[in-house]
């Protein structure tokens, strides 16, 4: 098999000579075992082949020399490009307008290759996306020309035939799609060909490819005018990742049988199924389970989300979980700015892909009402502690309980964990019997018994008979035992310190904890918090969290750890260390990010309790991304628990940092909890920051909505400085929704109140961006003048940041003027001063200028390894517009020679993000380049890298 997947790699481009990398690659898929020596393997089957070959009638020889295979052989002798001469004779009869000859060719050329599977015996991920290739990029244009052909001869049968019998999804090659819309029309059928573009129409807008919408939209109308319309190429498809969400698999599982069964009988079909509990009887540990055993089911991948619907933190809200999964299907949710399109291209996606998604621990209908007719075509799996009675009253929902373990299952648990040599029927029957059958509850005496090999089972039986437990009383009908005790002896056997720990972390109200929170929490030094953390993971009342720092509660012992605490002092004492170290640790976070702008003022009276220091910006950046959840979390229980001030300050402070890092919805989120819990007489700060955020989404009414409420709250109460910030913002959106005119007036306006005030700063950033106003209007001069003001005032504050700012600005304006070399010595010393300040995202944009610098000054080598770097650097900052401007870049380098899979690749990526941004002329200028680069698919690369991005930039 491997010696004929060896002579198909070389068939695809004969005559060229192939790496032993890239045989390997598209020999061997990424599920193939690697033989111990390739390259052996290789040389193997080529001495095999030559000798398969030497005895063919026609002439073919394989050829092995430094390292290289070619084979060397006639192209018409080979079906794929047979197929691929008699379509260009097709083409040529069809231009000269003998369309008979023409369609004769062309049936000729399906005659070779029609239904087959291209390279049958190749199984690698390479040989697939040639194949794909071959399809998007030959076969279906040739099903196209067969198509026009038959319309010219009038024969609008054969192309409903011919395109049924193809059965290609039509949405997905617009150019077949209108070749049915045209032959029903020329049939009289016009009713179906209303009905086929309606459904085409919204499946477009729905996918919001604009582009495609207005097209068909435009054709069918010159259609249901004339009957007649021509036909453009259809566009090439960008592809989907496969996601694998799934958390690891419990290492013992037990019981269930019954609700197994009942699983699989259900989940054959797209269906919601309803796996409910009580707390801790192991529903997540059962849908995880099956979900592991059955992943074949469901080749399009698994989601999962947990809602935390009983935790004491916030519930997760459907927005997060839709951008988590348009995330983990390889789109970054930042690149749509609207919640609901967000959430019609998560259908999109999932439409006809075979998909499970698990929605786990959910609190009520409402929590996932909205979220599942997105799901629709998925198997879904909800787990709950409720019943969810308006869930299935609205759908017909699988109900599939989770009981607690029977008693042989329960011991049988037991038994696996502490070993063998304990077999007492009656002592272990009791002792599963104290803990209700609850898969965690007997994990933890499990544990428990196991670290003391040599106690008797009855002396445990013993411990739970003492009656100073009853305090903490049961959760069930265990009577005077039940998980509380289980868990007391736990803790009771552990050091008193890690007890306190334990009780101290569960008042916390985020999804998990850090060892430097904890350490807040409880006043301890970070070496004895992470000692405590560590001896409860190793007891199983904490989970490690996907990161050595992070540690979470399941619900049901985060609940046990807060009943705990019982002084209402001490609580008072450890809620108020935990809001004062997340407002300094912000604080510190926000100095370090944003160095020269004006403060946040925050209370004196605020304790230092360990707070955080950053000794760069990306480790600040870092902590306000990898934190957010949490500071949600803090903020809205400030807001609830009487800490008003930070609840309204610590998004001020943090949520700027994510609007720089691109998560522009969790920043919104986070300012509208502070607005919430803002006091009406309180300077309109958090107004200001939303309004600027929208404005950075694109959303310029709800901005202005914002900014012009923060313009009025800072007029009533006189504070110039915030009224000179609304100016300044709002010229902006003026400028960004075309009206110069206004903006640069509100820009001057803006420049005269922040110089009354005297605030070089903010100064410096009005002047630059009156400039970019200037230079939108084509008054460069007057462009030129503001940014040399802005370059003297940084210069004079040795304010680096703006420095390079101005000379990024500077540079674009020399690259509009045609002034190549000055533009890229700006540009240069911009990159140089961002280098130093480690100003990822505005080094990202200057690499993506001088690109697009070094393409104009046709320097390739330059233009495409500033346009790479370009693409990682805004790829890590999620700069969207910067990611696509460097992919088209890099496409329009790696066009210039073949092979052309690297340039088809990132006219793709680039298309498919400009789409999301709603730029519709750039994405349709793509569109038109990669209509002409009608090539042979070739050869992809090997499976080390992809020609346009390496596998790991979007692991962030």
């Amino acid at each position: 098999m491997k010696q004929r997947a060896m002579l198909a790699a070389l068939l695809v481009r004969p005559g060229l000579a192939a790496t032993s990398a890239e045989l390997v690659d598209w020999v061997w898929g990424a599920d193939d075992d690697l033989p111990k020596n390739p390259k052996g393997a290789l040389h193997l089957y080529s001495s095999r082949l030559r000798q398969v070959l030497e005895n063919l009638p026609d002439q073919v020889e394989l050829i092995v020399a430094n390292g290289t295979y070619r084979l060397d052989v006639d192209r018409k002798t080979i079906d794929y490009f047979q197929f691929k001469a008699r379509l260009e004779r097709a083409r040529d009869l069809a231009r000269r307008g003998d369309h008979q000859q023409a369609l004769d060719s062309v049936r000729n050329a399906f005659a070779v290759w029609r239904h087959q599977r291209p390279l049958d015996d190749l199984r690698s991920d390479l040989a697939e996306a040639w194949r794909r290739r071959a399809v998007v990029n030959v076969q279906v244009p040739a099903l196209d020309l067969l198509c026009g052909e038959y319309l010219v001869l009038g024969e609008c049968d054969a192309v409903l035939a011919e395109l049924d019998d193809f059965a290609f999804d039509l949405f997905a090659h617009p150019a077949l799609l209108k070749r049915r819309l045209e032959a029903l029309h020329r049939l009289s059928r016009t009713g179906e060909a209303t009905e086929l573009f309606l459904q085409a129409h919204k499946a477009f807008r729905s996918d919001f490819d604009d582009v495609c919408a207005r097209d068909l939209r435009e054709f069918h109308e010159r259609l249901s005018e004339h009957g007649v319309a021509p036909v453009q190429p259809p566009a090439a498809p960008v592809g989907v990742l496969m996601p694998r969400q799934l958390p690891p698999d419990v290492r013992s599982f037990v019981g269930h049988d019954a609700a197994f069964a009942a699983l699989d009988e259900v989940a054959v079909r797209p269906c919601v199924a309803l796996i409910d509990g009580t707390g801790g009887v192991g529903k997540t540990a059962f849908v995880v389970h099956w979900a592991h055993t059955r992943t074949e089911r469901f080749p399009g991948g698994v989601l999962f989300a947990d809602m935390q619907g009983f935790s004491n933190g916030s519930i997760v809200d459907a927005g997060i979980v839709v951008d988590g999964f348009l995330q983990a299907l390889g789109v970054p949710p930042d690149r749509i700015a609207n919640l609901e399109h967000r959430a019609a291209r998560l259908q999109s996606l999932l439409s006809g892909r075979d998909v499970l998604a698990v929605l786990d621990n959910v609190r009520n209908t409402n929590h996932v009402q909205s979220l599942l007719p997105l799901l629709s075509s998925c198997v879904v799996l909800v787990t709950s502690r409720s019943h969810l009675s308006g869930l299935a009253a609205r759908l017909a929902v699988h109900r599939v309980p989770i009981r607690p373990l029977e008693s042989n299952d329960a011991r049988r648990l037991l038994l696996e964990s502490i070993g063998d040599g304990r077999r007492d029927r009656r002592e272990l029957t009791e002792l599963a019997n104290v803990c209700d059958g609850l898969p965690l509850v007997l994990k933890v005496l499990a544990n428990h018994i196991a670290a003391r090999p040599a106690v008797l089972l009855s002396a445990f039986l013993r411990q739970f008979e003492d009656r100073s437990l009853l305090d903490l009383g049961a959760l069930g009908d265990a009577g005077p035992y039940g998980p509380k005790a289980v868990f007391t002896q736990s803790l009771r056997a552990l050091n008193p310190e890690v007890g306190f720990v334990f009780r101290m972390i569960g008042l916390h109200p985020g999804p998990d904890v850090t060892v430097s929170v904890a350490a807040a929490l409880t006043a301890l030094p970070l070496r004895r918090v992470e000692a405590a953390l560590d001896a409860l993971v190793e007891a199983n009342l904490l989970q490690q969290s996907g990161a050595l720092d992070r540690f979470r509660f399941h619900d049901l012992l985060r609940e046990f750890a807060v009943a705990l605490n019982e002084d209402p002092a001490e609580r008072a004492a450890v809620e108020r260390r935990m809001v004062d170290f997340y407002l300094r640790t912000a604080e510190n976070a926000d100095v370090r990010v944003f160095s020269t702008l004006v403060r946040v003022p925050t209370p004196d009276g605020a304790e230092k309790v360990g707070a955080l220091r950053f000794s760069d910006e990306e480790s600040a950046q870092r902590w306000c991304v990898s934190e957010r959840h949490n500071v949600l979390a803090v903020v809205r229980f400030a807001a609830e628990a009487g800490y008003g001030k930070h609840a309204a300050q610590i998004p001020q402070l943090v949520g700027q940092t994510l609007v720089r890092r691109g998560r522009l919805d969790d920043a919104l989120t986070l300012l509208h909890a502070g607005l919430a819990a803002q006091d009406e007489d309180e300077i309109p700060v958090l107004q200001h920051s939303i309004g600027f955020t929208y404005l950075q989404r694109q959303q310029y009414g709800l901005a202005e909505h914002f900014v012009h409420a923060a313009h009025i709250g800072f007029a009533r109460r006189g504070y110039e400085k915030g009224i000179a910030g609304c100016l300044h913002t709002g010229a902006r959106i003026l400028v960004e929704t075309g009206n110069l005119a206004l903006g640069i007036d509100s820009h001057e306006r803006a420049l005269a109140a922040v110089r009354r005030i005297d605030e070089p700063g903010l100064e410096t950033a009005f002047l630059f961006r009156a400039g970019e106003a200037y230079q939108r209007s084509m008054d460069y001069a007057r462009a030129a003048s503001y940014y040399g003001q802005a370059l003297a005032l940084a210069r004079e504050q040795q304010d680096a940041d703006a420095e390079a700012k101005v000379l990024y600005l500077f540079g674009s304006l020399s690259f509009v003027r045609e002034r190549t070399a000055e533009a890229r010595d700006y540009v240069t010393a911009a990159l140089a001063k961002q280098a130093q300040l480690y100003s990822i995202g505005d080094a990202g944009r200057s690499c993506v200028l001088l690109a697009e610098i070094e393409l104009d000054a046709k320097r390739f080598r330059e233009a495409k390894w500033t346009a790479r770097t370009a693409l990682r650097l805004c790829v890590r900052t999620g700069d969207l517009l910067g990611e696509a401007t460097a992919l088209h870049v890099l496409g329009r380098v790696l066009r210039l020679r073949p092979p052309l899979d690297g340039a088809i690749e990132a006219f793709e990526r680039a298309r498919a993000i400009f789409v999301d941004l709603l730029n519709r002329e750039r994405a349709a200028r793509i569109s038109v380049e990669l209509e002409e680069l009608q090539v042979d698919p070739g050869m992809p690369g090997t499976r080390c890298g992809s020609p346009v991005i390496e596998r790991d930039w979007r692991i962030l």
